[in-house]
Order: structure tokens, then sequence, then C-alpha cells
């Protein structure tokens, strides 16, 4: 769904989809793709990559149970197609401490505002 970028907060709160210019919210799927990972550094990205083909893998092994890898990504925020927040099956908030441009800077506060808010 496109939005504004002042109404992004209440969509990443909820954890819903959305884009709004180069702010996007996408939920991820047991058989989603690897997500794309722009400019995060080398180690957030394999990290990032890695426990979501994990959980693809259990899940086409039989395991079933997504909280079977808890650390794989359930929501992604990016901005200008880079990660810079992300939900994780457990529940688990994770904003890499990363400076980018000052326009990502603003959605880096955004999300951090949004996601503070979550129980």
């Amino acid at each position: 769904m496109r939005i504004k970028t002042a109404d992004a907060g209440k969509f990443i709160a909820n954890l819903c989809p959305f884009t709004a210019g180069n702010l996007r919210g996408d939920g991820v799927g047991v058989l989603s793709a690897p997500p794309a990972t722009g400019a995060l550094p080398a180690e957030l990205a394999a990290g990032l990559r890695d426990a979501q083909m994990r959980l693809t893998q259990d899940y086409l092994a039989g395991s079933g149970a997504r909280d079977a890898v808890p650390d794989a990504p359930a929501y992604i925020v990016s901005s200008y197609g880079t990660p810079i927040a992300w939900v994780t099956h457990a529940r688990k908030v994770v904003i890499p401490d990363v400076t980018y441009s000052s326009t990502t800077t603003r959605h880096q506060r955004v999300v951090r505002e949004a996601l503070a808010a979550r129980p």
C-alpha cells in the first residue's frame, strides 16, 4: 500500500506492509527468497540472509514450525533498498547501529519510535 512517509510509523508499529517513497515495510514468509540487503554491512547482511535460508530449509524439511529459526526475519523495514530494521519470529526488534544518508537517518528515527511502542 502506498502511503505518506508521515504515516509510516503506524504501519511499522503494526508490522503492516507499506511503501512510502523510498521507505518500505514488508512481511517475510517462510518461503520468501533471502532478503535484499543493499548497503547493509556484510556481517549483518550475511546473518539476515542466512536466517531466512535456514527458516526456508527447515520448513521444506518438514519442521513446519516458524519458531524453529527464531532469528529469522518476519518483517523488514528498508530505506533505499537497505534493511534498516527487522522484527524476528521471536519478536526481537533489530535496528542496526549503522549511519547512512540524512534521509535514511530520518527513516531510522521513524522506525525506532514506531517499534519502541511495541509490546
